[in-house]
């Protein structure tokens, strides 16, 4: 058990340098809008910006990946594992026949 709580602690501390990234990114990129707008330049933002935003979003994905645990699979309905498809998904309730489809 000491392994799983290791790696909370570690997608934790990965979260939050993911976030710090995140807000670093954003207030360089509101710093560079200010500049560009006051020197009149619309170039494009910095790749050091672009990278870190990249960077920031890459480690809180991972890090909700490892702290989201094992998948489980999904089980059907004991009823509706012995029928098909086709079958479950026949609903002759909303079959409609009076639709605007009959004055095109």
């Amino acid at each position: 058990q000491s392994t799983s709580v290791i790696m909370m602690q570690l997608s934790t501390i990965q979260a939050v340098a993911g976030v710090v990234l995140m807000l670093h990114s954003m207030i360089s990129m509101q710093q560079f809008r200010a500049w560009a707008k006051a020197t009149e330049s619309a170039d494009s933002p910095p790749l050091d910006i672009i990278i870190e935003c990249l960077a920031g979003m890459c480690l809180l994905i991972a890090a909700v990946f490892a702290r989201s645990g094992n998948l489980m699979t999904i089980k059907s309905a004991p009823y509706a594992a012995k029928r098909p498809y086709d079958a479950l998904s026949y609903r002759p309730n909303f079959i409609l026949f009076n639709h605007r489809g009959k004055h095109v």
